[in-house]
């Protein structure tokens, strides 16, 4: 029997067991899980001794190429999976954002064209947004009419439905949000809540903006305008539109103890429709960088926390409270957050991060107790393909994508602009040593890194269509 390339002397490490096995791939699939330095036939291999195998990882939440008020992030299709290659991942899930005027499925279309480039695999969530115009000709409202076209949109492909409690012009009301969730359960989709209380924030920037507030213009005052209590406050609206509605609900990006106890509580209550997701900036970065003098590149929301809080969520994930890790990779340039140099209202927020999460989870995680090896491998690479739809994917088993990363723990990589790939002047992890690195990937039996360098093609990343 041939195979077209087969992983050897690599210790094997899933969600579930730690192993020692040689993977064997067929056009594109897992063919064959062999003992450890069995015979086989000649043929093309790669070394993988003194190395982990793991899934392709998954990242559920990227945004490259979105425009915005600052312009577009700065990581197009090709730039930012090539970043994300590099860093081990083999899939990926961005955004189709809609205008008022035109149906999910017409803006799928044309998202679609700009995704050309892609070079590993890749989902979209919908994006569901306010198009009803009141008198003054603000959208505020979802209208019926969009809700009636999520089924169109789930059979297109798109799984998954992103909703908004906060910014202007994304924000739904409570009303549209249960009537949103309610329509994904229809189609058995995953709603993806970002939630925050978006009206009580834009008080209390507007109070540390006014000309009576003293010095609140500064990048601290992000996080001070955005307090955990907020954040709280929707993660509890979205949970409770989730159990009345019945619609499985994953809360985006929880960055703080008071927001991850409210999923704690949902599952114990026995909820199995609630599901929490963190960031590796969450994990790692503290509200401190906010009050450096550059404190503006590290505006995202919700914001950075205290470390009291990074030490719960570390518990939070081991204990599987909060199922998975993305990046929310949101790549500014220092000029584009130079925008907010003297208001940190006008500094578009976002951390960059599709590269680096392997790394510093198996450096943060892994290597200091905090996350055993296969937490690391659920966290990353299996429950986010299990929570995203992304049915052939996640898993070393026969019959699977043979989506596959060799990750070497002897590697040391120093993060830095020039260390990293994505399209950016700046990095949000300067200086800090990851001890382990992403040597090789494999995407669907193609090997698109090797040792540390890119070998895929331009192009070759496929839109898949995911259901449940």
């Amino acid at each position: 029997m041939t195979f077209d390339l087969i992983i050897t002397n690599g210790t094997v490490v899933t969600a579930d067991a730690t192993y020692q096995a040689d993977i064997a791939i067929r056009e594109g699939k897992i063919a064959a899980l062999l003992p450890p330095r069995s015979a086989f036939p000649a043929g093309p291999s790669l070394d993988a001794d003194g190395c982990y195998v793991l899934p392709g990882a998954i990242d559920g939440h990227v945004h490259l190429h979105m425009h915005t008020g600052a312009g577009y992030t700065a990581d197009d299709w090709c730039t930012g999976t090539m970043a994300a290659a590099l860093g081990g991942v083999t899939a990926l899930v961005d955004f189709v954002e809609t205008n008022p005027d035109e149906s999910l499925t017409d803006a799928l279309a044309k998202r679609l064209d700009e995704t050309r480039d892609a070079v590993i695999d890749f989902g979209l969530h919908m994006t569901i947004q306010p198009d009803e115009h009141p008198s003054d000709g603000v959208p505020r409202r979802v209208s019926a009419t969009r809700l009636a076209q999520i089924p169109a949109a789930y059979d297109a492909g798109c799984a998954t439905f992103k909703l908004y409690m906060a910014y202007p012009g994304f924000q739904v009301q409570d009303g549209d949000l249960f009537r949103a969730l309610c329509a994904v359960r229809t189609v058995s989709g995953l709603a993806c809540i970002h939630a925050e209380n978006g009206d009580v924030i834009e008080a209390l920037r507007q109070a540390a903006c006014s000309p009576n507030a003293a010095s609140g213009a500064t990048a601290i005052h992000h996080a001070r305008t955005r307090p955990s209590i907020n954040e709280y406050e929707a993660v509890t609206r979205a949970v409770m539109c989730a159990e009345v509605s019945g619609a499985r609900a994953l809360i985006f990006h929880i960055g703080c103890e008071h927001a991850a106890r409210v999923v704690a509580d949902a599952k114990l209550r026995g909820l199995s429709n609630v599901f929490g997701e963190t960031c590796p900036h969450y994990l790692v970065l503290g509200e401190d960088m906010l009050e450096r003098p550059d404190g503006r590149l590290w505006i995202c929301a919700p914001p950075l926390r205290p470390q009291a809080d990074q030490d719960v969520m570390w518990g939070m994930l081991s204990s599987r409270v909060l199922d998975i890790v993305s990046t929310d990779h949101c790549p500014f340039t220092r000029a584009q957050k130079d925008r907010g140099k003297d208001d940190f209202r006008r500094t578009p927020g976002g951390v960059p991060g599709i590269e680096t999460r392997l790394g510093l989870l198996h450096e943060f995680g892994v290597r200091r107790g905090r996350l055993s090896l296969n937490d690391w491998a659920r966290v990353c690479c299996t429950r986010p393909a299990e929570l995203h739809g992304f049915g052939n994917k996640g898993h070393i088993a026969v019959g699977y994508d043979a989506d596959l990363v060799v990750f070497d723990p002897s590697l040391c990589k120093t993060l830095s602009p020039g260390s990293l790939h994505s399209a950016i002047d700046w990095s949000a992890y300067d200086g800090v040593e990851c001890h382990g690195w992403p040597r090789d990937v494999v995407s669907r039996g193609n090997v698109i890194v090797h040792a540390q360098q890119f070998s895929g093609t331009r192009g070759q990343g496929r839109f898949i269509k995911r259901s449940f």
